[in-house]
């Protein structure tokens, strides 16, 4: 019988890696460049619903992006964001009980959510509202 690697059996060496840290009393939640994760807490997230956690998250998907691409992990919480800058090949995955918060509108002049991009080529076919509504 030979040894080598399948991608099946890869996939059930991790699941067995992973069902092991659950079983411990947990989900492991590092990054792990060599599987393709990217946990947005090891990036600096609290999860917490009151501190935002826009730029941990944003640093977690530069982190992914730059490894070739990858799964950014958000466990458990509840976590406060403004804009989020998505890139190719990035996947967020949100762990039973994560919730992902849209903040409220900051003070004028305060940093928050990103400008709406220029639309010059269809502005004079849709309104400002129809191309820039945030619903909540």
């Amino acid at each position: 019988m030979s040894h080598n690697s399948t991608p099946r059996r890869d996939f059930l060496r991790l699941a067995g890696v992973a069902a092991a840290g659950v079983a411990a009393g947990g989900v492991l939640h590092a990054d792990s460049p060599s599987t393709g994760t990217f946990d947005v807490k090891s990036h600096g997230a609290t999860g917490d619903g009151k501190t935002f956690d826009t730029a941990a998250i944003n640093k977690a998907i530069d982190t992914a992006a730059a490894a070739g691409g990858g799964v950014v992990v958000f466990p458990a919480g509840n976590y406060l964001s403004y804009s989020i800058h998505l890139k190719s090949n990035i996947t967020l995955h949100l762990e039973q009980g994560a919730t992902l918060i849209a903040g409220d509108p900051p003070a004028p002049g305060t940093p928050g959510f990103d400008l709406p991009e220029p639309n010059t080529e269809w502005d004079m076919y849709q309104d400002f509202g129809h191309s820039h509504s945030i619903t909540a």
